[in-house]
């Protein structure tokens, strides 16, 4: 069987044929029904060209510009979650997921239209073929009606061809939007005729059995949070279009979990490929190999989209990249948070649960490495960051916003007060050299230092290094750190749209979490054991802890420590961070509003003190720069988007969303 990959790369390549002088002769880049759904060269190219435009959240995905953006990314989605900070991300912005409306209903129409007539054309292929083929169809219309329902809640349900004019009145396509309890019902039911019809096993690229099953556990999960936490009631023509009655929320949550049950004795299992039992750094890169594996020795990638050299390619490297080994003299647009690191075991925290960065005396702490600081970071973290004096591409990443040549000897005091939201520069603090641009100045040091293991000792350094960050505006990283995870450290050029790293948009990580949250929120409802025996809250604890125990976290000790679904959820933010997940989980959670309220993230700042040649950090909120003051206020109208006004005014039967 061909790969869906191989499929869309001939379909990329396919020029024009010329035009035929004989007008009797049908042209021969025209198809008709019985060219494509009468052999299986046909409906692979139909199925492939479903796949290519299913509403994938990937790396050509902007929520400024909708899908299949082609490029650079300067608004990341982890940007507007708190995962990370980002130069061009100054505030709570919503996604205008009015722009995929036309796209969805367009893919949900070939859908529909291969559903009605593959039938026609059952004879000429096996009934394992014929199977497959229309579970790959229920797939693609589930997919694109979930990528609907989470931005929108109730939508017009459609399942088959509205052919107007030539067979429908202009009144038939007037189609009011159903409950959005119908419409995730509808989603689910569609997920189990492919899991019933599809195979265990798929060509690359393409759905099965397991890929259908995944996908169903995040729905009906998401349906399920819905269900409970949303409090948004929105009546329209006798349907409840936003909104789920609550005592729906366990119907949900155990389609979600026994979705995921669907793995057990599966071929998927958690990437453990580099990975040693006590070996921080193995497992380490273990988490970074997981996400640029794409042998079939990779277990856990369920279901991906896969690029190409000079055919598709995107720009992710280009947009997240160090400036240090950069090839295009571009820095990170995203820059992970002091808020984000803090969730990860082996952080030294204060009595609050902050990054402590003070000693007892409250003086900065001081290192020879700034890697000191998080010796006892679980490896997950160092997967998924890049810390200062980090290793990427065989460098150590030198990140530093500027050098403390005063005396420290007795400790030094923090240089800014708790809270402050001005620039360094702007606070003219004695001691302290800043630069507007990189590396900037040479200060002497005090002795010879060794910048980094195995460099030979110098007796000057540039005051921001290669990296900065600095607070100009301008391509300078803004946070203190930068994303290691999906880089690319064989990639040549990074300087534009070169990257062929594979998305996965669905991996058996996500879905033990998947399982993990929605056994918790059984047991919170009352429902400790399933119908089949399994003891819910077992069951939670085996997952967490499966993922814990690849990350190099320590173990839950017992149940006990599974008190509170807060405990799931900074499992998932922390395992599935920056894989355009975390957005969507703060929104159906019903809790972005709790945590962008006038909200400012606080930001590793990674200085160098010369007397004594040691590092220290400052924690402080990011720094407004360029008028932006980047302060986060989520506006809760946009847990639903508005629906577009062209389908407002074409169709009397559908109404907005409250509040717009």
């Amino acid at each position: 069987m061909k790969s869906l990959k191989h499929i869309l790369i001939s379909l990329l390549c396919a020029g024009a044929f010329s035009a035929c002088t004989d007008m009797d002769i049908p042209p021969k880049n025209i198809f008709n029904e019985q060219d494509i759904f009468g052999n299986k060269d046909g409906v692979d190219s139909y199925i492939a060209r479903m796949y290519g435009t299913l509403p994938m959240e990937d790396f050509r995905y902007s929520f400024e510009h909708g899908f299949n953006y082609n490029g650079t990314l300067f608004r990341q989605m982890c940007c507007a979650t708190g995962e990370a900070v980002g130069r061009d991300t100054q505030s709570a912005t919503p996604e205008p997921g009015t722009r995929m409306w036309d796209s969805a209903y367009k893919n949900i129409r070939e859908a529909n239209n291969f559903i009605e007539v593959m039938p026609e054309y059952q004879g000429n292929f096996t009934e394992a073929e014929y199977d497959a083929f229309l579970g790959e169809a229920y797939f693609v219309r589930a997919y694109n009606y979930f990528a609907m329902v989470k931005r929108f809640g109730g939508v017009p349900l459609i399942d088959h061809v509205i052919d107007y004019p030539s067979n429908a009145t202009l009144e038939d396509t007037w189609v009011p939007r159903a409950s959005e309890d119908e419409c995730w019902a509808f989603i689910g039911e569609d997920l189990d005729r492919a899991i019933a019809a599809l195979p265990e096993t798929s060509a690359t690229g393409r759905a099965n059995k397991y890929v259908a099953a995944a996908l169903k556990s995040r729905a009906m999960l998401y349906a399920g949070s819905i269900a409970k936490y949303n409090t948004v009631n929105e009546v329209h023509l006798e349907k409840r279009i936003c909104g789920i009655p609550q005592e729906r929320a366990a119907f949900y949550f155990e389609q979600a979990f026994k979705a995921a049950q669907i793995f057990e004795g599966s071929p998927y299992q958690l990437y453990k490929n580099k990975w040693a039992a006590g070996n921080r750094t193995a497992q380490a890169e273990n988490f970074t190999a997981l996400f640029l594996d794409e042998s079939g020795a990779n277990k856990e990638t369920i279901f991906a989209r896969y690029y190409k050299d000079k055919l598709l390619t995107h720009e992710y490297d280009n947009s997240v990249q160090p400036r240090q080994t950069s090839t295009g003299n571009n820095d990170s647009e995203v820059s992970p948070t002091v808020d984000f690191i803090e969730m990860f075991d082996g952080i030294d925290l204060d009595a609050n649960g902050n990054f402590e960065f003070l000693d007892a005396d409250g003086h900065y702490k001081m290192y020879d490495n700034p890697m000191d600081a998080f010796a006892n970071a679980e490896p997950r973290l160092l997967g998924t960051v890049i810390l200062p004096m980090s290793k990427y591409k065989g460098q150590y990443i030198d990140i530093r916003r500027g050098v403390y040549t005063g005396t420290v000897g007795n400790g030094l005091n923090r240089l800014i007060r708790e809270g402050e939201t001005a620039a360094y520069e702007a606070l003219g603090i004695a001691d302290l050299q800043l630069s507007a641009g990189f590396n900037g100045p040479a200060v002497d040091l005090k002795a010879p230092y060794t910048p980094y293991p195995g460099a030979n000792p110098v007796n000057k350094i540039n005051v921001t290094g290669p990296n900065g960050p600095v607070n100009g505006w301008n391509f300078g990283n803004i946070g203190g750190t930068y994303l290691r995870k999906y880089l690319d450290p064989d990639l040549e050029d990074n300087s534009g749209n070169y990257s062929t790293q594979h998305w996965i948009d669905m991996r058996y990580a996500e879905v033990l979490l998947n399982r993990a949250e929605a056994a918790y929120e059984l047991v919170a409802l009352g429902k400790n054991v399933s119908d089949d025996g399994v003891n819910y809250l077992d069951d939670a604890f085996t997952s967490i802890n499966l993922i814990r125990d690849r990350a190099g976290a320590d173990l839950l000790g017992s149940k006990a420590d599974l008190n509170s679904v807060d405990v799931v959820r900074r499992e998932r933010r922390k395992e599935l961070a920056f894989e355009n997940l975390t957005y969507w989980d703060l929104i159906r959670w019903r809790i972005l509003y709790q945590e962008q309220n006038n909200t400012r993230y606080r930001i590793l700042m990674p200085f160098f003190a010369t007397d004594g040649n040691k590092y220290f950090f400052d924690v402080r909120y990011t720094e407004p720069r360029a008028g932006y003051n980047y302060i986060f206020t989520f506006d809760t109208r946009y847990y639903y988007l508005p629906l577009p006004g062209g389908e407002l005014t074409k169709n009397p039967n559908l109404k907005n969303n409250p509040g717009f």
